[in-house]
């Protein structure tokens, strides 16, 4: 499979931000996903408009402020077992956050969330609907090679089967593999090699990495930082 290199989270630090500077000039990285509540959001535009990359929304309902205000549950359980019910209030946030990098002059075509909750039942027509709306073509979807290293990845999965299938249907297209859930802010040489016999094969998998110039929520950020910059990382991409 042909492998999409995608940064998450940038405006949520200037750290996550700096490593997006570094590593976007080198052209590994075809995607940069970007949090419109972030604190960091203008200088990720900024960076984020000076190069070739895609631009994701990363949508957040997790992680506060919001720009509805108000609040949202912060528990992954809630939203995968009762997500219906907020529904209504997620849809008003993730269209104003939509609009959001929209104002800022940015050309979205892609979508995505924090924590990968757009995959829930109660979110995934949600995620859907948007997209049609503000004509976004590509929705990122969690279907896992790896999905056997834990019982979080296996229900995953099954979410991100769930999503891809309805997008099908809807003539929005989502990558056929989903690889980082697994090694999230950890990526290293070893956790690419042990996926590459999960991603033989016609289509894209879409890498999710989460590189910083300094550990904001993983002490191995700056580590996985240093391996995309390696000639090895380089080397690894253009054998897929």
């Amino acid at each position: 499979m042909k492998v999409l290199v995608t940064i998450d989270d940038l405006g949520m630090s200037p750290g996550i931000n700096a490593a997006a500077a570094v590593l976007l000039p080198t052209g590994v990285v075809g995607c940069v996903s970007i949090m419109a509540t972030g604190p960091a959001l203008m200088e990720a535009v900024e960076i984020s408009m000076g190069s070739r990359a895609m631009v994701s929304v990363h949508l957040n309902c997790l992680q506060p402020p919001f720009l509805t205000g108000g609040e949202f549950p912060s528990s992954h359980e809630t939203w995968f077992l009762k997500g219906r019910r907020l529904a209504g209030r997620v849809r008003e946030e993730w269209s104003r956050q939509i609009e959001k990098l929209l104002s800022c002059g940015l050309m979205v075509t892609r979508l995505d969330s924090h924590h990968h909750i757009h995959n829930a039942p109660g979110l995934r027509d949600v995620t859907l609907e948007l997209a049609r709306e503000y004509g976004i073509s590509a929705v990122r979807a969690a279907v896992l090679p790896d999905r056997r290293r834990s019982l979080e990845a296996l229900l995953l999965d099954w979410m991100g089967r769930r999503l891809a299938g309805a997008a099908k249907s809807r003539g929005i297209s989502t990558p056929d593999a989903m690889l980082g859930f697994s090694a999230a802010g950890s990526m290293s040489r070893e956790y690419l090699e042990e996926m590459e016999e999960g991603i033989r094969g016609a289509g894209t998998a879409e890498l999710v990495t989460h590189p910083a110039v300094s550990p904001e929520w993983s002490l191995y950020q700056p580590l996985e930082l240093e391996l995309m910059r390696s000639d090895w990382f380089r080397r690894w991409l253009s054998a897929r």
